[in-house]
């Protein structure tokens, strides 16, 4: 009799776990997207020094008195030292082709200073101040925001509730109520910020009046995917 127990309880039991498997939960799968525009609140600019000369000595001596020349320019706009701080900096020798052969020409320093201003205002005054001063390469301008996580964070919410609204029409259409959320996933605010290449940047350096400035607005994007379950 144990036996006979035994085995009816079995077939209950997988016959309950069989129903259970088979009934599944009605969902609604939906993507969201979010986006935040604001004005950016932060520049970095990377400025620099490239020189030649046949003397080893005399290009690192040369380019490091630039260098310190435009830091002394920039801080004497107000701009802290510690947002001050050297992008890169390397020494090499070059050479020149004669006669398909390749011979050593001198050398060559290049130092990059960067510069991360957040009165948006100075931007102009420094490019220009560190081009009076021996700069003679001017990289990069990229704008942006000091607190990126509150920012991101707005992009997420706004997603989220872009993902809940359409679920909610879907849900409606259907004649059915969201009841709960099964899954999410969230892929980060991704802030798309005004840049000006090397190119643009060259153009401003050999502008006859100031150096020019428009920040322009920055975007700040995020999606998320939500699984809803919806009413029976």
């Amino acid at each position: 009799m144990n036996w006979i127990l035994i085995l009816v309880v079995a077939i209950i039991f997988s016959f309950n776990s069989t129903a259970s498997a088979e009934e599944r939960i009605p969902t609604i799968s939906v993507s969201g997207e979010g986006v935040v525009e604001v004005a950016p609140d932060r520049a970095t600019i990377s400025l620099g020094v490239v020189n030649r000369d046949k003397d080893a000595a005399k290009v690192q001596a040369d380019n490091s008195r630039i260098a310190n020349n435009i830091i002394k320019a920039v801080t004497s706009l107000g701009i802290d030292k510690k947002n001050i701080r050297t992008g890169n900096y390397s020494f090499h020798q070059f050479y020149r082709q004669d006669n398909n052969r390749r011979i050593a020409d001198g050398y060559e320093a290049n130092n990059t200073v960067t510069v991360i201003v957040d009165d948006l205002n100075l931007v102009g005054k420094i490019i220009d101040a560190a081009l009076a001063n021996g700069a003679n390469n001017v990289d990069s301008l990229e704008f942006g925001v000091r607190n990126k996580n509150n920012l991101q964070n707005d992009a997420i919410r706004l997603a989220v509730r872009d993902a809940r609204a359409k679920a909610e029409v879907v849900a409606a259409e259907l004649g059915k109520k969201i009841v709960g959320v099964l899954s999410v996933s969230v892929n980060s605010g991704y802030i798309s910020a005004p840049r000006a290449n090397k190119m643009m940047m060259e153009e401003m350096a050999t502008a006859d009046s100031a150096t020019p400035i428009e920040a322009g607005m920055l975007n700040c994007s995020a999606s998320v995917h939500v699984e809803f379950e919806i009413s029976r």
